[in-house]
């Protein structure tokens, strides 16, 4: 089993012990409270998650003793999650604050319930409700009486609930493809997550017979065992009808979450509805993701094309060319557009010259002039469709697109080519894949779709670790608060350098290479690794 960080045992005993009290009937607020204030729960979400007033002015805090910062720069939400359910700062544990625990007689550290007048006090003095004084960690706030009874009120709401898609003895889960997957990578996806699931629901499958969840009716808990259940949710047709395909979905069986993913062309209607339904989607296999600045809920490998195009810019920003011509099929528009803004930024020119993306028809590059840079944004097969002669002095490849094969079979040319290169480098070690070698191999699960497959596969492992922490806590914020800090996960995670978890990281990885190819191989003797 993966240990997901060491604070993570003495957490979540002190929430289950919390939650004892949290459901005792002397709660001053009940686990899921019934007519809230609307205005000022909005007002209070705002509070805890962007640090702003219900004026709209920034919140003031005092920080280490005296160091006065805005809420802005350092809000409830940065220590002590989106979830609310507490969180850890090195040896430091961030207790929970959502409604049921922070409301409630707290067995550990002992204290009485937090009423409003109390969380003022706490706010403004910290001093809990016990006489206990906080360390120079809790923040000081300049907080009117009005002010706190906004946060109180969306505190009570915090994380009050079981999430949609969570039964008593099931937690269902969708995986998305779009109908431009090509069938083989889509049915070997499947075969991936299928079997995972499978497997986790038979070694589980005794965790609600234990004996041991308690041997007193006051001490027993409810089960958190739950069978999980995986949707696949195809789309089809033109993007624009993907959110009413999505909802539709949706409400024939509410999800907890999503599970990898597969799709061809821009994700952004799959990250719009994942943020529109607040439940978290881990790591699509998504190559252009089109994340917007404020997404909070799905988690990407990386920027995709958009990576590749920014580590493309920086190499030519390094030796400006003459000029720069790039050239794509409609789908990847996208990476088009970011090119052009990345290079602008150099005061670099590109054209573009888009092509069809099921044509069969040569590609004709002769009227660009041969002194100029290329940029293909394709594939193995429409680069096939190029006369070698009219590929000039300088031409850069996708490695996402160029696949499994990397630099093999290019076309013979006389000036250099370059690969953008997201990934591990060729030819090295890579030791998360050959754990998920292993795993597909004893499983019976045939690799006809290496990087995808292993991709689905940490996507899997990343829910699971975090559904297992969570306990009987089915709040869908924090399976990302806690893969938040969760770095010990990635060194499972194959094909992907350097990879990163943090708060407010929603893109594993970060940078890559640009390799020159010589004679059909790329080389990494002197790979530099770039972060754009």
């Amino acid at each position: 089993m993966i240990k997901l960080q060491a604070w993570r045992t003495p957490l979540l005993a002190v929430l289950l012990l919390a939650a004892l009290t949290a459901c005792d009937s002397s709660s001053t607020v009940p686990a899921n409270p019934v007519g809230a204030n609307d205005t000022a729960v909005d007002e209070g979400r705002r509070m805890y998650r962007d640090g702003v007033l219900p004026s709209g002015e920034p919140m003031t805090a005092i920080v280490a003793g005296d160091v006065p910062v805005l809420g802005t720069q350092f809000s409830c939400e940065s220590c002590h999650g989106r979830s609310g359910m507490g969180a850890a700062e090195g040896t430091y544990i961030v207790p929970p604050v959502a409604g049921q625990f922070l409301f409630a007689p707290s067995p550990q550290p002992a204290r009485p319930a937090y009423t409003v007048e109390s969380l003022a006090n706490l706010l403004r003095n910290g001093e809990t409700p016990g006489g206990r004084q906080l360390g120079t960690l809790m923040p000081k706030y300049a907080i009117e009486d009005a002010e706190v009874e906004a946060l109180a009120e969306f505190l009570k709401v915090l994380s009050s609930s079981t999430a949609p898609g969570v039964t008593d003895t099931q937690i269902r889960f969708a995986t998305v493809i779009t109908d431009d997957v090509d069938p083989v990578t889509r049915e070997a996806v499947l075969d991936v997550l299928n079997t995972f699931v499978e497997e986790k629901n038979r070694n589980t499958r005794l965790e609600s017979e234990r004996w041991d969840r308690g041997n007193t009716p006051e001490s027993r808990l409810p089960t958190v065992y739950r069978e999980w259940v995986l949707d696949v949710w195809s789309l089809s047709g033109p993007e624009s009808t993907w959110e009413n395909q999505l909802a539709a979905y949706y409400a024939e069986a509410p999800i907890f979450g999503m599970l990898s993913g597969l799709g061809e062309g821009p994700w952004s209607p799959v990250s719009r509805f994942c943020e529109q339904q607040e439940m978290p989607c881990l790591f699509p296999g998504a190559d252009q993701p089109q994340a917007a600045p404020d997404d909070f809920y799905t988690l990407y490998y990386s920027r995709g094309l958009g990576l590749e195009a920014d580590l493309i810019a920086a190499h030519l920003a390094e030796n400006v060319p003459a000029a720069v011509v790039q050239v794509y099929c409609e789908k990847h528009s996208i990476t088009g557009a970011q090119l052009r803004v990345s290079l602008a930024d150099h005061d670099i020119d590109v054209r573009d010259i888009i092509v069809a993306c099921n044509s069969e028809d040569a590609i004709s590059l002769a009227a660009v002039d041969p002194e100029a840079t290329r940029v293909l944004w394709l594939d193995r097969e429409a680069i096939g469709r190029i006369d070698p002669g009219q590929f000039g002095d300088n031409v850069y490849y996708s490695s996402t697109l160029l696949g499994e094969g990397g630099a093999s079979e290019l076309p013979d040319m006389p000036g250099q080519a370059f690969i953008a290169h997201p990934f591990r480098l060729p030819g090295k070690v890579d030791p998360a894949f050959a754990r998920f070698e292993v795993w597909a191999s004893t499983r019976g699960v045939a690799l006809d779709a290496p990087r995808p497959q292993a991709e689905a596969f940490f996507a899997c492992l990343a829910m699971k670790e975090a559904v297992m922490h969570m306990g009987r806590f089915f709040v869908r914020e924090y399976v990302l608060d806690m893969l938040d800090h969760a770095q010990s996960l990635v060194a499972y995670l194959p094909f992907h350098p350097r990879p990163t978890l943090g708060p407010g990281q929603r893109f594993l990885n970060k940078g890559g290479y640009v390799l020159p190819v010589t004679d059909g191989v790329s080389q990494t003797d002197e790979a530099r690794w770039i972060n754009p």
